[in-house]
């Protein structure tokens, strides 16, 4: 499990989301609501703490369930570069 921050303003929402997939230069999310292509946000994992920028986010429904796929650009890596550097090689 993720936690996906989005900031606007002076309001901060945060959630919890299932990693999918990762790579180098991103990764994708399972989540329960829509992400605006462009939006900013930090996600924290393990003891990872990153910035990226939402490039697509796409609804999937599973009978009565419906949920969010988002794939996100890595802008920076705030915390925890070797676990990155770690799960994105074993990823390739």
């Amino acid at each position: 499990m993720i936690r996906v921050s989005i900031t606007r303003g002076s309001a901060r929402q945060t959630e919890t989301a299932r990693m999918v997939d990762i790579s180098e230069g991103g990764l994708c999310f399972i989540g329960s609501r829509y992400l605006i292509p462009g939006t900013s946000l930090g996600i924290e994992f393990g003891d990872c703490r990153i910035v990226a920028e939402v490039r697509h986010c796409r609804l999937r429904e599973y009978g009565s369930i419906s949920e969010f796929f988002t794939g996100v650009q890595v802008q920076q890596i705030l915390e925890g570069v070797e676990t990155w550097l770690a799960l994105t090689e074993s990823a390739g």
